[in-house]
Formats: C-alpha cells, structure tokens, sequence
C-alpha cells in the first residue's frame, strides 16, 4: 500500500494539506497519509507524528532563535524518511524549512516523488531558489498564475489553475448578524460601522502587531468606529492564551471564530499581511496592510525585501492598491489615516474601487483546486 509523508509548517500550509488530503481520499487513495501537521490536519484525518508549532516563525530573528529545535525536527524528518521511504513527500509553505529537508532527503538516497504547494516566492527574491525547484521537486503547485509562469519560464515543473481561496469563497456567504451574537465583549449594532482588526496567526508577529491595533482600536471607537479584535482558529495554545489574556486585560472587543467570518461581517480591516489579505479581496472588503516584526528581523528584512509588495491583492495588481504600511509606518494614526480614507470615500470613488477588486479576482483563477492537485499527485504516483 503506498504512503504520502506530508509537511506543512504554517496554518496557511496546513489548511492546504488538510483539504487535499480529502481530495485524494475522494480520488481514490487508501494509503497512510501522515507527518508534520497542525490541528486542521488532524481534524481532516492526517496522522500526525510531528507536531508543527516549532515552524509558526516570522522574521529572521525568530528562526536564529529557534534553529537548534528546527535542525533536530529536520534531522528527525529526514531519519524517518530514509528508513521508511514513503513513495511520495508532501510539502507545503515554510520554504525556510522545506527546501533543506528536500535538499538533504535527496542528497541521503530518497527517490520518490516529491510536491511543493505554495512552493517559494523565487520570482521576489532569492531566484537561484529556482534551480532547487527543477532539480529536486517533480511538481509544484503555485497559488498565483504570475508565480507559475515564472516557475515554467525558469524550468519548473509546474501546475496551476487557480488559488484554492476562490473555490471555498464561492457563494460564501456570512450573516453580520450571526456573527455580532458570537462577539465577546460589548457588541456593536448591526447598523454600526464595523472594522475587524486582525493580529495575525503566529505569536512572532501577534506581538510586535497587537500594541498597533490596540491603538487603532481606541482611535476608532473614539470616532464611532466599533473595532473587534479576530482570534483565529489554529492558533497554538500558547498563542491563544497570549492574545486572549492581552483582549481581556484590555476590555476589547474579540470574535473567536474563522477571520473570512468577522471579515465579512465588518466593514473594513486592518491588520497582519498574509492570506488574510486574499480573503479580504474575495470578501470585496477593502483592508490596510500592516507588516511589523522585531528588529533584526527588520534589518535584515530590509535588506532582502526592497521593493518587495506584500498583500496579496498588490502583487494582482502590480501596484498598491491596498495600502501597506510596513515596520516604522505601521502606527495606530497612519492605520487610522486609512481606514478613514476608505470609509469617507464618495460613492465613485468607492464603485471604481469596487469595480477594480472584481478584476483582481478574476486574476485569482477558477474553482476545482483540491481536485486537479490531487489528480496530478495520483497521477505522477502511479
């Protein structure tokens, strides 16, 4: 019976592997799925031998930090792997982790097939990247058609027919009143102005973020604004616990629940750059970017990532259609600048500016995502 060994190191990278492991189920694969996971993946039905909470890093700093824990989780990966030589890996995200595992399974003998989904962003920096691609990944599975045309331009085997967020935001639909009930806190009106603050989903960039947002939120419940704080799911409990503790002791408003819910309950956001911005775009809400971590990380970020946008819905556009504020310039007043650009914008303003999210969508590419990766996994495993 064949094997599929599955890595994923971010809740991004997770919810990928846990909805195509239910592709391949449905596609016919009775083989043990399992490895480094997180609890979507569990949920789904992935064994789980690592757990992936060593991987929610952000920014250089972080990973220096935690590199001893990191080194012996690949060496322990890498182990398994080689003894037991599963037919296919299954990476998705965290190209700071998964690149050397690939690199060193190859390097000690593996010879199976090997996917990349959300493989690394070589078309923004780092392209010798690329090379890695070609001569160790059989399929890669990028999220956007500007990334996948650049893998093929570079000798990637690649695959694509859209970001799998346009096939779960298809007639998605949430009630603002459902979701007003499940706040916790003073709960605002339905007819109140509503901005959902999102803090991220890693306690690496929760932390340097949250002091930002807690400002922006007094800023706009002093001007009428109500404010309510995401707590996602998938956070680890350690994360969890930081964020609720630091919403209680502040008295602010939270919704514990998926972000896409209080997105779409809310009339604007603001907050942690990621794939948070994606569902904003397909949620048609517009939301100020915040990108904010320690400060090596900053330093050094700085040097790798000039000129480097972002949001997801400004590499669609290829300019900054949804403003980022980045490290210095992600302050309570700048965030709150935006937010009231956005909502005492006249009605042409805001139909251009609606009309310009459609076309972004449209860039996101078409449904079926889970269905076409788990058709290529089987069909190269074969």
């Amino acid at each position: 019976m064949k094997t599929i060994l599955v890595s994923a190191g971010e809740i991004s990278g997770d919810h990928y592997i846990a909805d195509t492991y239910a592709a391949l189920r449905r596609g016919g694969f009775d083989g043990a799925i399992y490895g480094l996971c997180g609890a979507e993946s569990r949920s789904a039905g992935v064994g789980e031998m690592w757990g992936n909470e060593a991987l929610h890093l952000m920014g250089v700093s972080e990973v220096i930090r935690s590199v001893g824990s990191v080194l012996r989780l690949m060496r322990e990966m890498r182990r398994h792997i080689i003894e037991y030589m599963p037919d296919a890996v299954l990476v998705a995200d965290s190209p700071d982790f998964h690149l050397p595992l690939i690199r060193s399974i190859r390097r000690h003998g593996y010879r199976g097939k090997i996917f990349y989904i959300s493989p690394p962003s070589v078309w923004a920096w780092r392209r010798y990247r690329a090379k890695d691609l070609v001569r160790l990944v059989d399929i890669c599975f990028p999220l956007f058609a500007f990334e996948h045309e650049y893998l093929t331009d570079a000798g990637v085997a690649s695959r694509w027919i859209g970001h799998p967020l346009v096939e779960e935001f298809a007639g998605f639909n949430v009630s603002r009143g459902d979701v007003i009930k499940k706040i916790r806190g003073e709960r605002p009106r339905e007819s109140d102005v509503i901005a959902a603050l999102l803090p991220g989903s890693r306690r690496s960039e929760i932390e340097p973020l949250y002091p930002v947002l807690s400002g922006l939120y007094a800023l706009l419940e002093k001007n009428g604004v109500k404010a309510v704080f995401s707590v996602a799911p998938g956070l680890s409990e350690r994360t969890r616990e930081y964020i609720s503790l630091s919403l209680e002791k502040s008295g602010e408003r939270y919704y514990e629940g998926r972000g896409r819910d209080i997105i779409g309950a809310a009339d604007v956001v603001a907050g942690a750059s990621g794939t948070a911005t994606a569902e904003a775009l397909l949620s048609r809400r517009h939301m100020v970017v915040m990108y904010k971590v320690r400060p090596l990380s900053s330093v050094i970020g700085r040097l790798l990532l000039r000129g480097v946008k972002f949001a997801i819905p400004n590499l669609l556009a290829g300019e900054y259609f949804f403003p980022e504020l980045l490290q210095g310039k992600a302050t309570p007043r700048n965030a709150y600048a935006e937010v009231r650009r956005w909502l005492d914008m006249d009605s042409r303003a805001r139909g251009d500016a609606m009309a310009r999210m459609e076309g972004l969508i449209q860039k996101m590419g078409s449904t079926g995502v889970y269905e076409f990766w788990a058709g290529d996994i089987l069909g190269a495993m074969q």
